[in-house]
């Protein structure tokens, strides 16, 4: 085996081309596993994300995103009724 890899080696050296071509091999091999470690540490992070906004809106990312709410209270107070003209009150301390 050692001995294969010696002539691998010395033919490459000898030729450039081959080097080049076994550098970017290898170079690229390398990439592809960081880029899957990358991948894995982002799921890693994503799973995490969901599971503590899940813990704490109690529901899981799809069905926030299906009922397009959380469980947050509005800041924009609800009266009884809608209208535009004045209290009577008002209009009577006026006039």
């Amino acid at each position: 085996m050692g001995g294969i890899l010696t002539a691998i080696i010395a033919l490459c050296k000898a030729v450039p081309v081959l080097e080049r071509l076994f550098l970017g091999v290898a170079s690229g091999i390398k990439e592809a596993r960081a880029k899957a470690r990358y991948d894995e540490k982002l799921d890693t992070i994503d799973d995490a994300v969901a599971n503590a906004r899940a813990d704490w809106f109690g529901m899981s990312d799809d069905e926030i995103e299906r009922s397009g709410t959380t469980n947050e209270s509005s800041t924009v107070s609800e009266s009884g009724s809608s209208s535009t003209k004045l209290h009577e009150s008002s209009t009577e301390k006026s006039s």
